[in-house]
């Protein structure tokens, strides 16, 4: 993969100055996002994959007009990234990825893990992105270049299936 000396690039920047922010950036939001898109893609070595092309292109575009929001930026183009990996194999018909490796999430709750991998990527995006994240539905939609009803339908459909899976109590 391209992005696959992005961590040492960064790391041996280790100076001061925009190198060292963009030091500050990766090592602040790699396992986050790293989660985040597992969720969405079901597959950790995935999902660190997706994430350090987020950040390949995170170096691109440094320092950021807003170095505040390495975190939005990263978020919207990690689960854009994860979004056209699963279209691009379910279009050319790759085979499905291994089982998921997501032992971090089945610690926390492993019933509530199992009814969210049923749910569709996009859902699971959704949701994870605006109850995980604290992000608005607006802000959702623009991460997922979609309506923002089309976002509230996803996250009102989920929650009602997962409710249904998980118990009302839940």
């Amino acid at each position: 993969m391209r992005g696959g000396r992005v961590a040492a690039d960064i790391a041996d920047a280790g100076g001061a100055g925009p190198e060292r922010d963009l030091d500050s950036a990766f090592r602040a939001h790699r396992d986050w996002l790293v989660r985040r898109l597992a969720l969405i893609v079901g597959d950790a070595e995935e999902a660190r994959d997706l994430a350090q092309e987020a950040f390949v292109r995170l170096t691109e575009h440094w320092p950021l007009p807003d170095s505040s929001e390495p975190a939005r930026w990263l978020s919207t183009v990690g689960v854009r990234l994860a979004i056209d990996e699963r279209r691009r194999r379910r279009r050319w018909g790759f085979l499905g990825l291994r089982e998921t490796d997501a032992t971090w999430a089945m610690a926390v709750d492993p019933d509530l893990w199992r009814a969210l991998s049923r749910l569709d990527r996009r859902t699971r995006a959704a949701i994870a992105l605006t109850t995980l994240d604290g992000y608005s539905q607006d802000e959702v939609a623009a991460m997922l270049d979609a309506p923002r009803g089309t976002v509230a339908s996803w996250i009102s459909r989920g929650r009602d299936r997962l409710r249904t899976e998980l118990g009302r109590d839940r």
